[in-house]
Order: C-alpha cells, then sequence, then structure tokens
C-alpha cells in the first residue's frame, strides 16, 4: 500500500503546530474546518471525497475519540510527542475494521535514540497573542527508556465582522501533558506505554436578535478531556516473526454551555465517552510469505445530558435530561493477510476482517492487492477492497428533543452498518538521480450510507419524530499526480495534482463541499548563512453546495525561514496565509480559511536532537 508519511520535522516546516495543520497541504488531502461551521469548525479530514466517520483516526494503533459532530478534531491533537504522521487512503477496513472506508491517518510516538539524558523544546508567539511551548524530556539506557512531554498553546479568537461580538473562530487554549516508558523485559521481550491528558477549552460568542427585546450576547464555552492509556508488549519470536499485545483505555468528557450574557436562563450538555480495547496480532514469517493474524474486541460507551436553566410559571427551574440515552457497543473481530512474494518482483497481499458487533450483527470485508517493480526504479501497485462502518453510538440512541420547535431526532437501534467497494492503483517512479513520480487513481462505490430521514417517522402533539436511516449511495472517483526532485544538497522541489469527482446518488447531484482540483507546490532551499527557506503554496477550487450555489475557490502562501544561532538552538520565523484569504461571513457556505493571515517568530532547542 501506498503510505504518505510526514515527519515532525517537516511539519515544523510547515510551521504546524497540531496534526491538522501538518497534513493540511498533503496532496489527496482536504482539512478547511470552515466546511464544518455547523459543528463548530472542527479541523476534519477529507480523503478520497470521504469524511467525518469514513476516515479512521488512529494513535499509535489505536482508534481516537472523542468525535465533534461524527468528525475527530485534528487540531486537538499536539505535536509534542509526535514522530510521524502516516496517510493511507482507501477502504483499509479489511485491517483496522471500522470507519477506515475513505483512509486512514495513524498518528505515531517515537523513542529517543540518544543514549543517556536528552531533551527538546518549542517557544513560539504569533499574532492574535498566540502563545505555544512544546518540550520533552528523555533518558535512556541500555534496557529501558522514558520521556515526559508536554505542550501549551493558547489563541485569541476571530470575529469576521467589525463592531461584532460574534467570533467565527472562538478563543483557545490547549495543554498536554504525556508519559511515555518503554524496556526490555528479555532478550525476546519488549514493553511499552503510553499515558496522556489532553486538555481543551475555547470561549465562543455569538449574538441573537430577540424581536421586541433587542439584541442578546450569548458566550459559548467549551471544555473538553482526554485520557489514554496504551500499553504494547512486543515478543520476537524468531526468524521475522512476532508477537504483539495490546491494552487500551481511553476517556473523553466534553461540556459545552450557552450562558446567555446577564442572563440566568441557560443550557449546558455533558457528553462522556469511553473506549476499552484490547488486540493480540502474530506475524509470522516463512520465506517468501508473510502471515498477519490477529484479533481485537472493543467496548465503547456514551452518554450525552441536557441541563436547561428555564422560566416555568414566573419562576426561574432547571432541568436535567438524557439527550442520549446511556449506550454500551461492543465488538468483536478477527483477521488475516498474507503477503505472498511470488516473484522477486511480484508480491500479493490477500486480507480479510471479520467483526462481530453487539448492536447490528456480524460484517466480513475481503482485500486483494499485487505489487509488481519491473526494475529497481520503478513500483506498480493495484488493490481492491471492502470498507464499512459501523452505526455511532449516537445514530443508535440519540434523542435530540426540540420539541419546542415541532421536532425531535431518535437513535435507531435497527441501523445496519455502511458498506463500500473501493479499488486503486498506482505508479511510482524514483531515480539515483533524487527524482520521484508517482501517478494514482481510484473509485469508491458506498452503500447504506446513514442519514436523517427528511420524512417524520411519527407524529404526535404537533412535534415530528424524525430518526436516523441506511437511506444514502455514493460514489467517489479520483486521480492524483505528485512529484519531488532534489536538484542539489541545497534545493528541493515537490508539487502535486488532485482530481476528485463525487456523486450523490440518492439525489443525483455532487456531494456537497467536495473541491474537484487541488494544486499544492513545495520549495525548500538551503540559503547562504545558513539560512533554510521554505515556501508551500495551495490551490483549492470552487465545489458544489446546492443547485446554483458554489463554495469559493482560494489559494494560500506559506513561507518560512530558519537559521541555527547556537549550540541545538535554532531561530525561525514565518506566515501563514501570506494572501490573507479569509471566510466571509456574508457568503452562504464559504469554506476559506477562518484565521487569515498568521504571523509567527520562535526557537527550538534540541540537546541532543530526538530523532523519529
Amino acid at each position: 500500500m501506498r503510505v504518505d508519511v510526514v515527519t515532525r520535522e517537516e511539519a515544523e516546516r510547515r510551521g504546524a503546530t497540531n496534526v491538522a495543520e501538518a497534513i493540511a497541504g498533503q496532496p489527496g488531502v482536504q482539512i478547511n474546518p470552515a466546511a464544518y461551521g455547523d459543528i463548530g469548525n472542527p479541523s476534519a479530514i477529507q480523503i478520497q471525497g470521504l469524511d467525518r466517520q469514513r476516515v479512521l483516526i488512529l494513535e499509535d494503533g489505536e482508534r481516537v475519540i472523542g468525535d465533534v459532530g461524527g468528525a475527530i478534531d485534528l487540531s486537538r491533537m499536539p505535536l509534542s510527542d509526535v514522530a510521524r504522521v502516516e496517510v493511507v487512503a482507501g477502504p483499509m477496513s479489511s485491517l483496522y475494521g471500522t470507519s477506515a472506508i475513505g483512509g486512514v491517518v495513524n498518528v505515531v510516538t517515537g523513542q529517543p535514540l540518544a543514549p543517556g539524558f536528552s531533551g527538546r523544546a518549542r517557544l513560539e508567539g504569533r499574532s492574535r497573542r498566540g502563545v505555544i511551548a512544546q518540550g520533552n524530556a528523555s533518558w535512556r539506557g541500555e534496557r529501558a527508556w522514558a520521556t515526559l512531554d508536554g505542550n501549551f498553546f493558547r489563541t485569541d479568537g476571530v470575529s469576521l465582522l467589525e463592531d461584532s461580538v460574534d467570533l467565527a473562530m472562538p478563543s483557545r487554549l490547549q495543554g498536554m501533558l504525556g508519559l511515555r516508558v518503554g524496556g526490555k523485559l528479555g532478550r525476546r521481550m519488549r514493553l511499552q506505554g503510553r499515558m496522556r491528558w489532553i486538555h481543551d477549552a475555547s470561549e465562543g460568542r455569538q449574538s441573537q436578535v430577540v424581536p421586541g427585546l433587542g439584541t442578546y450576547r450569548i458566550d459559548l464555552p467549551q471544555r473538553t478531556d482526554r485520557f489514554t492509556l496504551h500499553l504494547v508488549e512486543l515478543v520476537e519470536l524468531g526468524r521475522g516473526s512476532s508477537l504483539r499485545l495490546a491494552l487500551g483505555q481511553q476517556w473523553a468528557f466534553d461540556t459545552t454551555r450557552k450562558d446567555r450574557f446577564e442572563s440566568p436562563l441557560d443550557e449546558s450538555r455533558d457528553r462522556r465517552a469511553s473506549l476499552s480495547s484490547l488486540e493480540a496480532t502474530g506475524t509470522f514469517a516463512d520465506g517468501r510469505r508473510t502471515w498477519v493474524v490477529g484479533m481485537r474486541a472493543e467496548v465503547e460507551k456514551l452518554s450525552q445530558s441536557l441541563t436547561k436553566v428555564e422560566l416555568v410559571g414566573g419562576d426561574v427551574q432547571s432541568r436535567t435530561a438524557d439527550e442520549l440515552v446511556p449506550v454500551t457497543l461492543g465488538s468483536v473481530a478477527g483477521y488475516a493477510q498474507l503477503g505472498w512474494r511470488l516473484l522477486d518482483s511480484l508480491t500479493l497481499l490477500a486480507g480479510g476482517r471479520a467483526e462481530m458487533h453487539l448492536r447490528y450483527g456480524g460484517v466480513a470485508v475481503p482485500r486483494l492487492a499485487l505489487a509488481y517493480q519491473p526494475t529497481e526504479n520503478v513500483t506498480v501497485r493495484a488493490s481492491v477492497g471492502r470498507g464499512f462502518r459501523a452505526p455511532a453510538a449516537k445514530e443508535i440512541g440519540f434523542a435530540f428533543d426540540h420539541g419546542a420547535l415541532g421536532y425531535r431526532v431518535l437513535g435507531n437501534p435497527d441501523l445496519g452498518p455502511e458498506t463500500s467497494w473501493g479499488t486503486s492503483g498506482d505508479v511510482s517512479f524514483k531515480s539515483r538521480a533524487g527524482l520521484l513520480l508517482r501517478g494514482s487513481v481510484f473509485a469508491n462505490w458506498i452503500d447504506g450510507l446513514i442519514d436523517i430521514d427528511i420524512r417524520p417517522a411519527a407524529s404526535q402533539g404537533g412535534v415530528d419524530d424524525y430518526t436516523y436511516r441506511n437511506i444514502g449511495r455514493a460514489r467517489t472517483f479520483g486521480a492524483q499526480i505528485d512529484g519531488a526532485v532534489t536538484l542539489s544538497r541545497v534545493l528541493r522541489a515537490e508539487a502535486g495534482y488532485s482530481y476528485l469527482w463525487t456523486r450523490d446518488d440518492e439525489n443525483l447531484r455532487p456531494l456537497e463541499g467536495r473541491p474537484p482540483h487541488t494544486v499544492v507546490t513545495a520549495l525548500r532551499a538551503e540559503l547562504p548563512l545558513r539560512i533554510e527557506l521554505v515556501l508551500r503554496y495551495r490551490m483549492v477550487t470552487d465545489a458544489f453546495l446546492d443547485e446554483g450555489l458554489r463554495t469559493p475557490g482560494f489559494q494560500t502562501i506559506d513561507a518560512r525561514i530558519a537559521r541555527p544561532v547556537v549550540g541545538g538552538f535554532r531561530a525561525y520565523a514565518g506566515v501563514l496565509n501570506a494572501l490573507g484569504v479569509q471566510k466571509d461571513p456574508g457568503r452562504l457556505g464559504d469554506q476559506r480559511p477562518v484565521q487569515g493571515r498568521t504571523l509567527y517568530l520562535g526557537l527550538t532547542a534540541d540537546l541532543p536532537a530526538e530523532e523519529p
């Protein structure tokens, strides 16, 4: 399979402070927070025209929970402890299970390679009173290692209208503390552990016009805490074979409030989620054949409550009710994959996965791939596979009561999984002179898309009940070409073009908010006086929203210069979105960047450098 990798060093050259910013410029990837304004502008990823819960987000192979409206916000994942970010496009459910219809993003942490004590720090100031402080301190001995990680980030909100209290992007404060440890328990056994706490707090604000009463200011604070425990045991069996045992536990707590300024009539939503997992994977080498066999078990719990303060008979009363009845989801999966080197130049990969879910039963997905290398410089790959997405807890048990406005949204325990077929092929050429060229095509057919049925399931007392159903069918098709060339030891250039075509087969129109054309380019040069210059350009065309309505296209340019100053210290300065492209609040469906132009200045230190 083709895996695109963004290392921490490359992410910093892009001016990135989190995973979303690190991969936003990758060919074939769309991360436009303004496209999800209806659910709070999360930095959700779109791959092959598929997004939200149809792209699986992993940390060291473990599924990430704590989504926002069905989308994992990649901007809530800092880079402090990240060694690299891996992006795989296409259906990968045969290996990774649910949600891997459009692709997989795996955030991989590293370990210190330098013996003894080492450390890394980053301190940066940004426009809008932005402050970033990241760092870790490590120790490595002969048989064990440990790393303590920390991250702090804050920035002011963004208002797109003069003399308005409304914030298009809230002010934000984020903190992270983490501990990673590892060691050898024997000649062939290793143990690794990771513990992390991420705190994210934002302060949004909007206004509401009440007829006859004027304009009211509403504060929208949100607090999110995510705790992660991950333990992995690796056993070397010899001759290239190994066994991997992993235990994972996550908790996510999210509170959003609607605080009406100088009014007691407020409301608050509390969301609780947890995920417990156990996975065992064996890799067995047998000459030209390599088997991967594994099993995984998960238990996920989710609940959501709503507390409202209202006027009842002239008295202020508080009422708390379950908006999402507590739901428990469980699954057990088994998977196997065979990599068979049929010839020196031809490798076959065949795999499959079977999952049994407590709520909707079982599903089985196969995958078949071939890799052909006719010469040392050329590689040809082709694959076909099945993908699926299990119904989310919200879709099964949600009960959003908006009876005062005449409707409710109810969960549907009879939902089935979304399923897909996907196929892809790519060719790559790599020369000894430093030239890399790649071209690829893909196609996906998705059935049983889960959405809210626009026809009421029932009506009573003037209140319509709506529910989720498997009612959608869609197709996506695309092509991509990209390349990179190292012209000398001091100059490297990259460029990529992506084309995307989508079709909503139920409504006979394109899928909303999917730009058909994207161009990215980058240039990195070593200038005199040991100055490193990085320039990046991105062009996104307009996209379909509705009949007669399209999102505007846009272009961005990023620039960064850096220079070693003394010892392991390095100073840098840069600008993101130098053209100042920004969303127009008066234009419906505008997906241009909310932040506008951002300037930054900072300093990093490696004592000595920690390598991925």
